[in-house]
């Protein structure tokens, strides 16, 4: 399918690219991920596929960087630096376009040398158990797709890939995604969908200690009050 004719489907489907992003600048960069030197052909015989990449793509040559905030494209190798954890983190709370605000992100490492993510989303604290430092926890990825449900939002995150061990996370409703497939021919699925990501470490939800502690001054007080009353 013709390179404009993919745009406008993208266009009419809610997707914009930011300024600065050109469809030079778009080849260019397929051409660097892609080492294919017919590049527009190459995006025409993957219509849509090789272009959804790229809405979630980020270039120091666009303002703000990223291509648009309405989708991420990743590979569980960029989490090699753990900084890249809050990035990802705070990115999945932009595609949501308000719903979900993820801030007060910190890393820390236990005991027994397993790393740990404290954040709070809407400002609601949680803490997820990562992996032992230095391996890549990739069911990271996966533990948002539970988030929607639990904050009341009928949106949610979806996910492709085109067979790659990158790919793509989205923000949804059913019907948008409904209609996302039709128009595009991609099997984009629901986050937590497939067998795309391992399974979760053991224990891998713990209580902030700042709410544990909250929770003990609160059952104390209730109890001193109690006893004070007797």
């Amino acid at each position: 399918m013709d390179f404009e004719k993919q745009i406008k489907v993208f266009k009419d489907l809610g997707y914009d690219f930011a300024e600065g992003v050109t469809k030079e600048l778009i080849l260019r960069d397929v051409y660097e991920m892609t080492w294919e030197e017919e590049t527009e052909k190459h995006i025409e015989e993957n219509p849509f596929s090789i272009l959804y990449y790229f809405y979630g793509w980020r270039d120091s040559a666009v303002k703000g960087r990223n291509y648009t905030d309405d989708c991420i494209w990743f590979d569980l190798e960029f989490f090699d630096s753990s900084s890249e954890y809050k990035w990802f983190m705070e990115r999945m709370g932009v595609i949501t376009h308000g719903d979900m605000i993820f801030s007060d992100i910190t890393i820390d490492t236990d005991s027994d040398d397993w790393e740990w993510i404290d954040f709070k989303v809407n400002g609601i604290p949680k803490r997820w158990k990562l992996e032992k430092t230095g391996i890549i926890p990739d069911h990271f990825v996966e533990r948002f797709s539970s988030l929607n449900k639990e904050l009341g939002f009928s949106r949610q995150f979806t996910y492709y890939d085109n067979g790659g061990q990158q790919w793509v996370i989205d923000y949804a409703n059913k019907s948008e995604q409904k209609e996302f497939n039709e128009k595009t021919g991609l099997n984009r699925e629901w986050l937590g969908e497939g067998n795309h990501f391992k399974a979760l470490p053991e224990s891998h939800d713990e209580v902030p200690s700042k709410t544990l502690q909250q929770k003990f001054v609160s059952i104390y007080s209730k109890l001193a009050s109690r006893f004070q009353s007797q």
